[in-house]
């Protein structure tokens, strides 16, 4: 990490395969005794976009984590898993017959219903907590376990492709048809692709299980502009502490109250707000020169308060 700087944060393509956790092991050696944790946890078996804050920036990661998340994915219909998608146990649809009739309309029109503000149930093999313990732990151990469904907004889901297959599994005598098709979806906050795609596969009475999750962007952060983790090498640039809360509206500490800002002092406002009860919940304060110094509130009186100090003093 260069000299004075307290953080920032990496943008990282994870590869398909390895745990959120485990992509941020090469990050931990090129940052050595610094704080990292990430934004956004992506599946196993899902690749693609991963926030990462270092440093100062892991204190940020709550205004990543709430951002818009776009995605690409992959249902195969005609299949059901008990995880949803095709790590879980894979099985013919018994309606999986139904395949031979799916068309770009038929699909079109089935999406309808699943954008928007919509409720979905997570999947039972996810990392949602039950009583401090991860849901497919749970599972995994031979409980039974019934997650609550929850409201998320779809902002935009889109059908890119449609395919049919047939082919002779090796070893087999038989040929072996289906069909599957390839989308794009922005979303909210714990959306569940491998949700959507099993709701999907019920509506249309074939079953469909998810396959090749890639997350394509975070808010206004894109996978193209992330760095995979066997090019980290050090000198790595990283995107700086404002990059995470840009969307704030910035509020200018004058420079003779800076230090007594940092050490939880309140100052005069410095913005274009025109009334105390019009203005923003959240600033980001900045020094003259435009270095985030704290995320702030306002109070009643117009005082701008630091609630998470960003620098030292």
């Amino acid at each position: 990490m260069s000299e004075g700087l307290p953080g920032g944060v990496l943008l990282l393509d994870k590869p398909q395969g390895i745990t959120s956790f485990q992509a941020l092991r090469p990050v931990k050696r090129l940052f050595p005794k610094t704080k990292i944790g990430h934004a956004g946890t992506l599946d196993p078996a899902a690749s693609g976009l991963l926030l990462i804050g270092i440093g100062a920036g892991t204190r940020l990661l709550e205004y990543l984590e709430g951002m818009p998340k776009t995605y690409s994915f992959i249902a195969r219909f005609g299949l059901i898993s008990d995880s949803y998608d095709m790590e879980g146990a894979v099985e013919p649809h018994p309606a999986a017959g139904l395949t031979e009739i799916l068309n770009l309309t038929r699909i079109e029109k089935a999406l309808e219903p699943f954008r928007g503000r919509i409720r979905q149930t997570p999947p039972v093999y996810s990392a949602i907590k039950i009583d401090g313990e991860r849901a497919c732990d749970r599972v995994r151990a031979g409980e039974t376990v019934t997650l609550e469904s929850r409201e998320v907004v779809v902002h935009a889901l889109r059908l890119i492709s449609f395919s049919r297959y047939s082919r002779i599994p090796e070893g087999a005598g038989t040929q072996e048809t289906g069909a599957y098709a390839e989308f794009e979806m922005t979303c909210s906050k714990g959306t569940y692709v491998r949700s959507l795609v099993h709701d999907l596969g019920l509506s249309l009475g074939c079953g469909a299980v998810t396959d090749k999750i890639r997350r394509l962007a975070i808010g206004p952060f894109r996978v193209e502009d992330a760095i995979a983790p066997e090019a980290l090498v050090p000198g790595v640039v990283l995107l700086p502490l404002d990059s995470a809360v840009v969307h704030l509206p910035a509020a200018v500490v004058p420079a003779d109250w800076v230090a007594r800002f940092l050490n939880g002092q309140s100052v005069s406002l410095e913005t274009d707000a025109a009334t105390v009860a019009d203005a923003p919940v959240e600033y980001r304060a900045l020094d003259g020169n435009g270095r985030l110094l704290a995320i702030a509130t306002l109070s009643p009186q117009g005082k701008l308060c630091p609630r998470k100090v960003l620098v030292k003093g």
